[in-house]
């Protein structure tokens, strides 16, 4: 029996061993997906700044990528486009957003809930703050809103976080993608965090078996 012990050692040295490679694979499997994500996110958030830098002028400056920077400086409206279009203004939460401010402009933040591209031209982008969202319209305008901002607007992935600046306005249809109902038509958007894209959102994620069932049918 005494000489039976040290191979048991040994199989909980070896167990142990296996333990230890099993965890450092796992975190190494990790370390590079998160390393991959934060490569994914660089090249869109790099992708997403080269279309605001192929536009010059007036309108280039209701949109973009906005850096940790300015972030950190958003009381200095001198520090960029970001800080110059929210400084002094009261923010609206998603939440509160109904009929009552129809024609109004107000500022929100949220994250990026969908997004779909209607043309080149316009684009809507659901914004989800808690558990409100709103429906948000960036439409081609001569003095606010160029193509490069529609295409910027429609490379956001799901999940960043943006500011956007826009004119409330009421529809004369229900609204069946957002829980408030009424649109924002966007003047400015810039984008704070900008999330990589994940190969599952988390509305696919919070579908029910039946509902994919029903999709994919």
């Amino acid at each position: 029996s005494t000489e039976s012990e040290p191979p048991k050692v040994q199989e909980e040295v070896d167990s142990s061993s296996q333990s230890i490679s099993k965890k450092a694979a796992k975190k190494e499997a990790a370390k590079k997906a998160k390393e991959e994500r934060r490569k994914e996110a660089e090249a869109a958030a790099s992708a997403a700044s080269a279309l605001s830098i192929e536009e010059e002028g007036p309108l280039a400056n209701n949109y973009g990528d906005v850096p940790l920077q300015e972030l950190q400086s958003v009381n200095d409206p001198q520090t960029g486009k970001w800080s110059e279009a929210v400084n002094g203004r009261e923010w609206t939460v998603v939440g509160a957003l109904n009929g009552s401010l129809k024609d109004q402009e107000v500022l929100i933040r949220g994250r990026v809930h969908t997004t779909r591209p209607v043309g080149n031209k316009l684009a809507f982008v659901v914004v989800r703050e808690r558990v409100s969202t709103v429906q948000c319209l960036a439409t081609v305008k001569p003095d606010s809103v160029s193509k490069e901002m529609v295409r910027f607007v429609r490379s956001l992935s799901n999940e960043s976080i943006v500011d956007v600046i826009g004119v409330v306005s009421v529809p004369d249809v229900e609204i069946k993608g957002a829980t408030q109902q009424v649109e924002v038509q966007i003047k400015k958007l810039y984008c704070v965090s900008r999330a990589a894209k994940t190969p599952i959102t988390i509305e696919d994620a919070s579908r029910s078996e039946a509902e994919i069932e029903k999709a994919s049918k």
